[in-house]
């Protein structure tokens, strides 16, 4: 459990003697594919934080469509900015694959966190990065069309766009499969990516967004 929580952003460069102490008050939990970790409106009474598989964020619209907000990799907290807001979750969170998280009492660990200067400037950079990403996500999809936000996403997630689903990415970036496979085919016959060799050109790609 202790590299489980060493491996995370929040808890790196963070003193032994306080790791053990949040080692604690933290579980261990596994949920099958398909199953609910918890519910939009639901207490922030736990920080999440995912081990193994994928975790999908979604909200439910009038009509009932899933409104995917993003997908969790190993070693990202989820939903922590109702934490520490101190607000009900405002989406749902779904196993994608079979999955394991801990699961952290939050108010022991806000004692630990109002100790810690290490530990509160790590939840600062991390709340940061949560904003920003949700700015970059209402951005993308109110200004640009679908060729634009496909180049932007795979310029932005360069790192990890090859080992991403293409499900995933579509339903991240609200276009359909088809239209998606069909922007990646375009971008693939023009040189500017190529799969086998994982290359991206950002610099031309640069100019469809």
């Amino acid at each position: 459990m202790r590299i489980h929580l060493t491996n995370t952003v929040l808890f790196q460069n963070i003193d032994e003697d306080t790791i053990k102490k949040i080692e604690s008050f933290t579980t261990l939990h596994k949920v099958s594919k398909d199953n609910i970790v918890f519910y939009e409106g639901d207490e922030p009474k736990y920080l999440y934080l995912l081990v193994k598989g994928v975790i999908k964020l979604y909200k439910t619209s009038s009509s009932h469509k899933e409104i995917v907000l993003k997908y969790f990799h190993e070693n990202e907290l989820i939903g922590e900015v109702a934490n520490f807001e101190n607000i009900p979750y405002p989406a749902t969170a779904k196993a994608y694959s079979d999955v394991e998280f801990l699961k952290i009492d939050f108010e022991k660990l806000k004692e630990v966190i109002f100790l810690n200067p290490n530990l509160s400037f790590n939840i600062q950079t991390s709340l940061i990065k949560k904003i920003k990403n949700l700015e970059n996500i209402i951005s993308t999809n109110l200004v640009l069309d679908s060729k634009e936000r496909v180049a932007k996403y795979i310029y932005s997630h360069s790192d990890n766009f090859f080992e991403t689903k293409n499900i995933e990415i579509a339903e991240v970036l609200g276009v359909s499969p088809e239209t998606l496979s069909r922007i990646l085919k375009f971008f693939k016959d023009n040189g500017i990516i190529n799969i086998k060799k994982k290359y991206i050109d950002k610099e031309t790609l640069s100019q469809y967004f």
